[in-house]
């Protein structure tokens, strides 16, 4: 049956409103300090480990989630929409691919995390990373979205699943772990962290409302089709790429660690692994990810869930609204909050408020009113663990070092993003499935009740279900209770090696 203009304007309001499959991300990772309020043991203003950032430097490190975000949501928000009504790749082996190419990409993060770790130029550990990756992920981003219209099927199946694993899996990762890295060795200063995760949160969330909102006109403009998307590709990769280079020539890494035993050789991989997995605290934190990132992959449903329950499609872009705003008002008061009450204690209240908001909704899941409601009060509940995220990712960096005497920054970051990777992909593929499953028809003018049970289900009982195992998850992950013990004694330790001048871990001035 053919689409009726309700279902044509909904199908067009799925790849203009919708983050797609999956936020932001590397707003996400926005927050990875931000539960760092409070000032370390030893980093006394005026020392160099407490040094604090010119403005100049703050808003050069901050403009990087422009450009990661340039790449990023487009390609979370359009990229199965191009190549299915584009390219002509189907939906069901496009959503395969996108799934295949995330599990590479959390592979991929772990290898390039051991990479970074192991990493020391006379620019850093972390800022060469930077410089490298920017033409590989910029050139295979304007690539992605150009499939040559000449190759045959299966071609085209596997030129797109190369670039957007080149794209993806080898230069973004690359870019955006040392971007995450880059702020813990930018500076040691608590405080500073703070400010710098407002800034690139604040960059990064007003960089994807944009790329979500004009995308799809500016293509439309430009003729529609392949024309328009290589326009819009070039644009934003050009715009990336001078992003990526301001963070590298405008900010400078002073804390210096590495990875090296006794007698200066560094660490094999196999040993850094078995140090990793030891730390009970990383399994935690790689599933609390995997699960976050679940819900992040399954978000695309919205907009399924607006045109057949609310039905109206366009009611999506307040269901998006309200998921965004609550974070950009609740994340200035997050970091004395945390400060105060610890994250995990802040974490377990938002889950239960999470819960709440999932309840209301199901009260009466067709109408507008509680969803936009329970909307909302689910939002401000995700506001503490979208603020300490990878704050909780620092803090398990800092126990490894403190157990093991040796610090694995790249590749604890690199776990926890392999978690965000699997986690997204698995969400991404659970919509395309279930909804098959269910008999989904998007060229029908109307859905079957079991496709939209199953909206429902996806929609609200998924994030329920999910909600419940985050709040276990972080019952357990009670590494609040040690931190300052862990702070204090490892600010002594670095004390010490600066006095006998062989240092672990160093401080510039």
């Amino acid at each position: 049956m053919a689409k009726d203009s309700a279902r044509t304007a909904a199908e067009q309001t799925r790849a203009a409103v919708a983050l797609s499959t999956e936020d932001s991300a590397t707003a996400s990772f926005a927050a990875a300090a931000v539960g760092e309020a409070v000032t370390a043991p030893g980093n006394k203003p005026g020392t160099g480990s407490g040094q604090k950032l010119k403005v100049r430097e703050r808003l050069a490190y901050g403009v990087g989630d422009i450009g990661g975000n340039l790449v990023f949501a487009p390609i979370s928000a359009f990229l199965l929409f191009y190549f299915t009504d584009t390219v002509g790749i189907g939906a069901a082996i496009a959503g395969t691919l996108l799934l295949f190419g995330r599990v590479l990409d959390g592979t991929m993060d772990l290898v390039l995390g051991s990479f970074i770790d192991r990493t020391s130029t006379r620019w850093g550990k972390a800022r060469p990373w930077i410089l490298f990756s920017t033409p590989v992920v910029v050139i295979s981003f304007v690539l992605l979205f150009n499939v040559p219209s000449g190759l045959n099927e299966t071609g085209k199946e596997i030129y797109a699943f190369i670039m957007y694993f080149l794209c993806l899996g080898v230069g973004f990762v690359g870019s955006n772990l040392a971007y995450h890295t880059l702020l813990s060795v930018i500076t040691s200063n608590s405080r500073m962290r703070v400010s710098l995760t407002v800034i690139r949160t604040f960059f990064a969330l007003f960089t994807t409302l944009v790329v979500q909102f004009i995308t799809i006109p500016i293509i439309t403009s430009a003729g529609g089709g392949q024309q328009g998307w290589t326009l819009i590709s070039i644009v934003y990769g050009a715009i990336a790429a001078i992003t990526f280079l301001i963070v590298f020539f405008g900010t400078k890494e002073r804390v210096k660690t590495s990875i090296r035993v006794a007698d200066g050789d560094k660490l094999p991989f196999g040993k850094t692994v078995r140090i990793l997995v030891k730390n009970p605290y990383f399994f935690l934190v790689f599933g609390f990810f995997l699960l976050n990132y679940l819900l992040t992959g399954t978000a695309g449903v919205g907009i399924y869930f607006a045109s057949d329950v609310l039905g109206e499609a366009n009611l999506y872009s307040f269901l998006g609204l309200i998921s965004i705003a609550p974070l950009l008002v609740g994340m200035w008061f997050m970091p004395a909050l945390i400060g105060r009450f610890g994250k995990r204690r802040l974490i377990l209240i938002g889950v239960v408020i999470i819960i709440a908001g999932v309840l209301i909704s199901l009260i009466d899941p067709s109408n507008f009113t509680l969803v936009l409601t329970g909307g909302l009060v689910r939002a401000m509940g995700g506001i503490p663990a979208a603020a300490a995220l990878f704050a909780l990712v620092a803090d398990v960096v800092d126990y490894g070092e403190w157990k093991s005497g040796v610090r694995l920054d790249g590749m604890t970051y690199a776990a926890a993003t392999a978690g965000q990777n699997f986690g997204a992909g698995l969400g991404v593929a659970l919509v395309g499935w279930l909804l098959a499953a269910a008999n989904y028809d998007g060229q029908a003018a109307s859905q079957p009740a079991s496709a939209v049970n199953m909206e429902v289900f996806l929609f609200l009982w998924l994030p329920l279900i999910v909600a419940v195992l985050m709040g276990v998850i972080i019952f357990f992950l009670n590494i609040d209770k040690n931190l300052s013990t862990i702070q204090r004694d490892l600010a002594a330790r670095r004390a010490a090696s600066e006095t006998d001048a062989t240092p672990a871990a160093r401080v510039e001035g």
